[in-house]
């Protein structure tokens, strides 16, 4: 017994540090600038390299006997695949000279963070680009078809983070790119972001990603409910927890001090959202005080029940103090 009290307070130390190093995400300025770095062509590395020479030159003879079958001659077949080849490699260079791509991708990656605040519709807008130059300075800029790239290092002071990316070609040659970007942080560390695909669809994924790094519920968090104040501690680790019991849950809690939301604590989180502080019910069944689970789903007469009347094994928990 003594040293399961010793462990208990060695673990509440444990997580007071944690907490205080963990403090509720603030909002962060991101440099508006963002440099792609254009990387391999790696759709015609795979042509190149995707084929040996043999089958190479089996797929061209398929390709002239299939015309000659037609009725082409044999010199005609020839000169007709030279300028099927001739045209679509004219038509790659010009696509792949790499003109104003990474502009399309910095923008779009923008337009679609901003949708989805726009969207969501989130009390605090945790991430901004942020220009530190004047507007002149910017407009006279995109007057000359360029972007205001101009940083020194007394700008790092008011920015949270830089951020770079890169893009490639995809191997697949099927008008998809392959896209990394990073954010660089005034320590130093570094976060990263990878799409592959077409590439709206790849800066909206990326947005997506840095939209719910940055804007999710992090935990400890501290909400107000009337005249109280919680704190969201989350599990022993800081995040959502699984358990196949909920008295598992409730003695993981008190370990750290803390215990699990009642129903109106647990329905009043939910409405603020994951976005807004909250923690979203969803469609998952939670761990409550005294063994009992909360399951959406089962509304009627409430959803308050004895894990003896659901099938379900699996529930989600979070502590609260």
């Amino acid at each position: 017994m003594k040293m399961l009290i010793k462990y208990s307070r060695v673990l509440v130390i444990f997580y007071t540090l944690i907490f205080s190093l963990n403090a509720t995400a603030e909002r962060v300025d991101i440099w508006a600038s963002i440099p792609f770095l254009r990387g391999a062509d790696l759709c015609a590395y795979q042509n190149a390299f995707g084929q040996t020479r043999q089958e190479y030159m089996s797929s061209m003879v398929d390709y002239a006997s299939q015309l000659m079958w037609y009725g082409t001659g044999g010199l005609e077949a020839a000169n007709i695949l030279k300028d099927f080849d001739s045209l679509y490699d004219r038509h790659k260079k010009l696509a792949t000279m790499g003109n104003y791509l990474d502009v399309t991708l910095e923008l779009t990656l923008k337009s679609y963070l901003s949708d989805y605040y726009r969207n969501i519709r989130t009390r605090e807008q945790k991430v901004s680009f942020r220009h530190l130059t004047s507007l002149k300075s910017v407009i006279e800029a995109l007057k000359r078809g360029e972007r205001p790239m101009d940083f020194d290092d007394s700008m790092m002071e008011e920015l949270d983070y830089i951020a770079y990316g890169s893009y490639s070609y995809a191997p697949s040659c099927q008008g998809r790119v392959n896209v990394t970007l990073h954010l660089i942080g005034r320590d130093g560390r570094v976060l990263s972001y990878h799409g592959l695909g077409k590439p709206h669809l790849v800066m909206s994924q990326i947005a997506s990603d840095i939209f719910e790094d940055f804007q999710r519920t992090t935990f400890p968090t501290t909400i107000e409910i009337g005249s109280r104040r919680l704190t969201i501690l989350g599990d022993l680790n800081g995040e959502i927890g699984t358990v196949n019991n909920p008295t598992r849950a409730e003695h993981a809690c008190q370990v750290i001090g803390a215990r699990l939301p009642n129903r109106e604590e647990l329905e009043f989180i939910d409405l603020m959202g994951d976005f807004n502080g909250g923690v979203s019910i969803g469609n998952s069944v939670w761990a409550m005080p005294n063994g009992y689970i909360y399951h959406p789903q089962l509304m009627n007469p409430t959803p308050v029940r004895r894990v003896s009347e659901v099938n379900t094994r699996t529930f989600l928990y979070y502590c609260i103090k």
